[in-house]
């Protein structure tokens, strides 16, 4: 744990204070979670969830007195933080998989929930669509074809979940660098070993056969939740292979750079990713050269 970790897990106050304003901010919600996730690592889940509480206040008020949309903005709230204790308690007492596995069916179950509950996902997404080109608009942005918004409507419900849980599981990873880990455990050696599992795997394979059929949207998302995570044993499956063999540093900005830089790109290496980490469940692709037959 790094100084400035230590100093805030040692002054609740300054801890609540910060889960509860960073919330908001797009960039910082992630650290805001992995702050919740460092505590119930470190302290407890109680510990952890009387933080929540208290941060869960502060935010409420604060949106309420500044005019905002207080009680969406507190049950999003309630939601991160309450999937981050959790998966700080499934890393704490099971291992960094187990927490990512369950990331990724919470996301798959949200997405289903939403479906049922919207009835129409599709006419949902294409109102809220259509009124954020109209203000878009109004501002004088340029903005894509209407005529786009239908396709864009059928992606959102995985999109959404999608980035839900890629960004449980950032604020797990945050959330673990910033902890002290036990004896005998390594951040890198367990990320290195994350595997989604046969299960999660021989789902995958049937949604994409439904998904070649063109069995419906509920199909198309959950097969965006799951790729998911088979996009981050891929990443787990090269570091494997960059730690064992000894690749030299560079490797990590030819890896991660492009994605940066070149949406095209980063599209193509998601899909190589997932698809390493859809076989690696079926065949290991994590074994020395001594090991291969």
């Amino acid at each position: 744990m790094s100084a400035a970790s230590d100093w805030i897990a040692g002054r609740r106050p300054i801890r609540i204070a910060l889960i509860a304003l960073m919330f908001p901010m797009p960039l910082l919600a992630v650290v805001s979670a992995a702050l919740v996730v460092s505590g119930s690592i470190a302290r407890g889940w109680r510990s952890a969830a009387v933080d929540c509480a208290g941060a869960l206040l502060v935010l409420v008020g604060l949106t309420a007195l500044t005019g905002g949309i207080w009680f969406e903005t507190g049950v999003g709230a309630a939601l991160t933080w309450g999937v981050a204790v959790l998966l700080g308690q499934l890393f704490n007492r099971g291992s960094m998989t187990l927490a990512l596995q369950v990331a990724v069916l919470l996301g798959a179950a949200g997405a289903l929930a939403f479906t049922i509950w919207s009835e129409d996902p599709e006419g949902f997404w294409e109102q809220v669509l259509a009124d954020l080109v109209v203000r878009a608009q109004s501002a004088g942005m340029e903005v894509a074809p209407t005529d786009l918004l239908p396709v864009a409507a059928g992606l959102m419900t995985g999109m959404m979940a999608a980035s839900a849980v890629a960004s449980s599981m950032a604020a797990l990873f945050v959330g673990c660098w910033l902890t002290a880990m036990a004896p005998g455990r390594s951040f890198a050696e367990e990320f290195r070993d994350i595997r989604m599992g046969r299960v999660l795997g021989g789902l995958a394979v049937i949604l994409a056969v439904l998904f070649v059929l063109g069995q419906g949207t509920a199909v198309d998302d959950l097969l965006l939740v799951l790729a998911t995570g088979f996009v981050v044993q891929g990443l787990a499956i090269i570091h494997w292979h960059g730690a064992r063999r000894n690749w030299p540093r560079f490797w990590l900005f030819a890896l991660y750079l492009p994605m940066v830089l070149n949406p095209a790109i980063a599209a193509a290496e998601l899909a190589l990713l997932a698809l390493l980490g859809l076989v690696d469940n079926v065949y290991s692709l994590r074994r020395a050269r001594d090991e291969l037959v």
